[in-house]
């Protein structure tokens, strides 16, 4: 479920949510052709097959898709699981990438141009989620609005943390606000504790070669 507010996206993870206009997967059952040395092959993902090398070899392959991906730009790069479907938006000037599957683990990447204030950022940030969950009847746990660390590109970055239940999830979110040359990049991870192996793996992905 997102919501549009104050230049973010606020998000209430369900299990099964989608975010819209997300970038096309192949399904496990799609085939594909493998042209080589003027013979064709039909292949699906993640089944054996068999080819023939133009020297006469047989050889077995298997296709699979790359558990990792890249987004990459002058202004922005980090990797991400392939699970995660990748959707950006453009408004206002501001950049909004978000990082969403089937699962909880929810990623939240906003880049705004310019010179402003990362600390600014950050405490509206955390001011928009916190009115929005409360206005959503969320019941705030113990460690709710505390500081929080995490390494990101190789950086220690602080931020802030969120602690809720609501309609039955616990909820953790994090935010965080850094400076880079000529933009500040903010960073939201939010996930179901229930998740918290998955979420953590999938954020480690995110966040290792984010520059």
């Amino acid at each position: 479920m997102l919501l549009w507010l104050v230049g973010v996206f606020v998000l209430v993870s369900w299990p099964g949510g989608q975010a819209g206009d997300a970038q096309a997967q192949p399904s496990p059952a799609e085939v594909f052709e493998l042209h080589l040395g003027g013979r064709v092959y039909e292949v699906s993902l993640d089944r054996p097959f068999t080819l023939v090398t133009p020297a006469g070899e047989r050889v077995e392959l298997v296709l699979r898709r790359r558990e990792v991906l890249r987004y990459e730009t002058p202004e922005l790069a980090f990797d991400y699981p392939a699970a995660l479907r990748l959707h950006r938006e453009i408004e206002s000037g501001i950049t909004t990438l978000t990082l969403e599957g089937v699962a909880s683990p929810f990623v939240l990447i906003q880049l705004y141009p310019g010179s402003p204030a990362a600390a600014d950022i950050l405490a509206n940030l955390v001011a928009a989620f916190l009115d929005e969950y409360a206005g959503r009847q969320a019941q705030f746990l113990s460690g709710n609005n505390t500081p929080v660390s995490r390494l990101m590109g190789g950086h220690s970055r602080d931020g802030r943390q969120l602690r809720f239940r609501l309609a039955g999830q616990e909820m953790v979110t994090e935010i965080y606000a850094f400076a880079k040359p000529n933009a500040v990049v903010a960073v939201v991870l939010q996930h179901d504790t229930a998740e918290a192996s998955l979420a953590e793996r999938y954020f480690a992905i995110v966040t290792r070669r984010l520059q």
